[in-house]
């Protein structure tokens, strides 16, 4: 069967395309605002936190001078009692803090309030005496005095010191609260040499509101960026949607040739799978063919006035005597080949002539498949050596018999046969004379059996046979003829009483009222214990299972 291809197509299909400038222009202004927020945000934070870190590091410099400062001025006082702050808030000393903390404020303008602390966590000086004498358990606290500069940011509703100016008005400034460790020993900043800790109060206020002010910059700054990176992005994307669309263009004619390929060979699969077929091509309108092209005269050439079977399907052409292209093997690689170039304008053709092939080869593939499948079932369910079938093929058709049997309400019986002394046979004669003894005695019980009885080799010496539709008592009766016919061939054993070998025999039915009740595999079991049976009283003899148990 031929079926013919066609290439012509008119594709005019615009609607459901990927527009990239359209989706980039969606999505573009609200990425660009996003990444604005978020990148206004991170910027925010880091110069907030860089302000922090700076005025930490100035706040501690402030403690270290006011640290120094304190050590120099009462280091032959009574300052330091034990290894604690102890100062009087009546005491010369508390009068000298007061003196040097405001001229320390004076240099450091935006501290504004001075605390000390000692290892108890109490107030034992303050710019604001009314402080003297709190006591502070907090964390922060406890960092400062194990040695350990914290800090904590907080809002204040009104200055610290009033001044006439501002008299009775109320400020929101933000404070950052900073805990230093006051080391008695200047020189050694160990946790032993620590006798109290500072909390200095610090304005960040200006440095925050000056941060405020100039941080419109930072969005307006990125928009700008963003909207020349946009821009840029435009134009690219402007190409790169005409190249997109060309690609559709071209996709779309494919797609429409791959389509019309699809129908075309699926209706020659149907017609393969229908008729059973190997023989439907797909035939081009203007498909060249090598005979035509180099006007051969070649009746040797298989491909010769061919329809369906192409040059390149064979192993080469007898063009002008000599071979064409590049036919080095069959079905190989032809495209040096002028003609099969030519042949192929487009990809309908191309698809067509890959099916033909294909279909070339499956036919050639299925008869060897066919042939070996025939050979291997044959040696997977025939025993190689009596040529009889084996246990795997008698499984099979025993599952047959039983299910008709369950079907029909029949009966059937099982022989199982035992050659006997066989191997002392082996080892008297030979494992080659035992071969030949069991091929003879297969051979003479399959010849003594009915065509619907089966015979088959159970294992080593044994045999077992599938009797359909028998009871027991015609069942009996062959099992004594083939022990009767194995006893005529005579084969010779001096080693055991009648000097020739015989075979033990055990029979079990499974009668028809109980077929349904009792597997095949129990019918097996009760035939395996008759044989032993058998063999325990003398051997050559049969022995019948009077019921089976199930």
């Amino acid at each position: 069967m031929t079926i013919y291809l066609k290439s012509k197509f008119n594709i005019d299909e615009t609607k459901g395309r990927f527009n990239l400038r359209r989706y980039f222009s969606v999505f573009s202004f609200g990425v660009i605002i996003l990444l604005t927020i978020v990148l206004s945000a991170l910027v925010y934070w880091n110069q907030r936190d860089s302000l922090v870190e700076y005025s930490i590091s100035s706040a501690v410099t402030f403690a270290q001078q006011l640290n120094t400062r304190m050590h120099e001025k009462f280091i032959h006082t009574d300052l330091v009692k034990g290894n604690n702050l102890r100062i009087d808030k009546d005491s010369p000393v508390h009068l000298q803090l007061d003196d040097i903390a405001e001229t320390f404020l004076e240099d450091y303008v935006d501290i504004k309030k001075i605390k000390m602390f000692n290892l108890e966590g109490k107030v034992v000086y303050s710019t604001e005496h009314e402080d003297i004498g709190l006591v502070s358990n907090s964390e922060i606290m406890k960092k400062a005095l194990s040695g350990i500069t914290a800090s904590k940011l907080t809002k204040r509703d009104t200055p610290f010191k009033e001044d006439s100016s501002n008299r009775g008005k109320k400020f929101n400034i933000d404070v950052l609260e900073i805990y230093v460790p006051i080391y008695r020993d200047l020189n050694t900043s160990s946790q032993e040499e620590i006798i109290g800790a500072f909390e200095l109060y610090k304005d960040v206020s200006p440095l925050f509101s000056l941060m405020r002010e100039q941080f419109y910059k930072v969005p307006l700054l990125l928009i700008i960026s963003m909207g020349l990176l946009y821009m840029f992005l435009q134009i690219i994307i402007k190409k790169a949607n005409t190249i997109i669309n060309r690609q559709h263009e071209e996709m779309d004619l494919h797609n429409a040739e791959l389509e019309e390929a699809q129908k075309r060979i699926k209706v020659a699969i149907d017609e393969v799978v229908e008729n059973g077929s190997f023989h439907v091509r797909l035939q081009c309108d203007n498909l060249l063919k090598c005979w035509e092209v180099k006007n051969c005269g070649q009746v040797k050439c298989p491909s010769y006035k061919s329809e369906n079977l192409r040059c390149w399907q064979v192993s080469g052409t007898f063009c002008g005597g000599k071979v064409q292209g590049y036919f080095a093997n069959k079905y190989g690689d032809c495209r040096k080949c002028d003609i099969f170039k030519n042949a192929f304008k487009d990809r309908i053709s191309m698809i067509g002539e890959s099916f033909n092939n294909m279909m070339v080869l499956l036919e050639s593939k299925h008869q060897e498949l066919q042939k070996l499948n025939e050979r291997l079932k044959i040696l997977i369910d025939t025993d190689p050596l009596t040529e009889i079938g084996n246990r795997r093929s008698f499984q099979k058709r025993m599952e047959n018999v039983h299910l008709l049997s369950v079907r029909y309400n029949h009966p059937y019986s099982i022989i199982i046969c035992d050659v006997d002394n066989f191997k002392s046979y082996n080892d008297t004669h030979g494992h080659q004379k035992g071969d030949y003894a069991l091929i003879s005695i297969a051979n003479a019980m399959k010849a003594s059996l009915r065509r619907t009885d089966e015979i088959f080799r159970w294992g080593g010496e044994e045999f077992i046979i599938i009797l359909p539709e028998q009871n027991l008592a015609s069942s009996l009766t062959v099992a004594e003829n083939l022990r009767a016919q194995v006893e005529s061939i005579g084969i010779p054993h001096h080693c055991c009483a009648l000097k020739i070998l015989t075979v033990s025999v055990g029979v079990a039915c499974n009668i028809a009222e109980n077929v349904k009740y009792i597997s095949w595999e129990s019918v097996i079991k009760q035939a395996d214990d008759e044989l032993y049976k058998a063999k325990a009283s003398g051997k050559n003899c049969v022995s019948p299972a009077a019921n089976i148990k199930n």
